[in-house]
């Protein structure tokens, strides 16, 4: 479904989701995921504002998306094809690769390297469909692992990546079974990944431009919509299981990152999804 701006639309997301769709000429709104990303150019243009800096969007053109990531499309009438993956679901080794790329991570695919990707995304998307498939010879994770696998190999020369591993393995930490919504400090932190908390703080600053704290609660927010909208559970509750401190502090960071109270939120979703 496309995301118009000011009537914007969240689905709670299974943890491998295939979508197509095709952009209307607009501008949609600036958001972050809670999961890894590829979307594919199949047909028109636009721009991307990735993390403040805006690049052009083309057929063949093939982009990453992480947890980290603050986007926003321009559409000039763009159609794209969109793989998305919990980092729940994959290898630490992926994970690593992909948080190491630096911004933005897009690449011009040969016309032979589409059709490659092309074929993979429809593999992915007829399983994800096939409701019958046999559960103990699920194939979508290693359908999944051979696409963001192919991409990651399109920078042969490493010229896209980090060397410093230092804030892939912070966000790994915080996002391993949803480490974020516990209370968790920045010496915790250091201490999985192996340095001072102050080069970690440096480093993961300088690589992603917001600090620790800000990635954290950015993840809260997104786990919060996802209970407002897929559970019946209260505002209370919410707050609580997304790793708040208290009803005041949640209602203040959620209404500066989404625009509305948590319950204009939940109201104006379900209006939505009963039209």
């Amino acid at each position: 479904m496309v995301r118009k701006k000011d009537d914007l639309i969240f689905v709670l997301d299974e943890d491998i989701e295939f979508n197509s769709a095709d952009w209307a000429p607009g501008t949609y709104l600036l958001h972050y995921h809670d999961h890894f990303e590829l979307e594919l150019v199949t047909s028109g243009k636009g721009r991307q504002l990735f993390n403040d800096e805006e690049f052009e969007l083309n057929k063949n053109d093939i982009f990453l998306l992480r947890p980290i990531d603050c986007h926003q499309i321009t559409s000039d009438g763009i159609s794209i094809s969109h793989i998305k993956a919990k980092p729940s679901i994959l290898p630490e080794w992926i994970i690593q690769k992909l948080h190491s790329f630096k911004n933005p991570a897009v690449f011009h695919l040969t016309d032979k390297q589409f059709d490659k990707f092309c074929a993979l995304f429809k593999m992915v998307k007829d399983e994800i469909e096939d409701k019958d498939h046999d559960k103990s010879l699920d194939i979508r994770i290693l359908l999944l692992e051979s696409v963001f696998t192919l991409f990651i190999r399109l920078d042969k020369d490493n010229l896209s990546f980090y060397d410093d591993s230092v804030p892939a393995k912070v966000i790994y930490y915080l996002q391993k079974n949803n480490h974020f919504t516990q209370k968790v400090s920045l010496d915790e932190i250091a201490k999985y990944v192996g340095y001072s908390k102050f080069y970690v703080s440096s480093i993961f600053h300088k690589q992603y431009g917001i600090t620790i704290q800000d990635f954290i609660i950015n993840q809260r927010i997104e786990y919060a919509k996802k209970l407002i909208i897929g559970t019946d559970l209260s505002i209370t509750e919410i707050f609580i299981e997304s790793g708040f401190a208290s009803t005041s502090n949640f209602y203040s960071k959620f209404i500066k990152a989404v625009g509305c109270s948590p319950l204009k939120f939940r109201r104006d979703n379900k209006q939505r999804s009963s039209q």
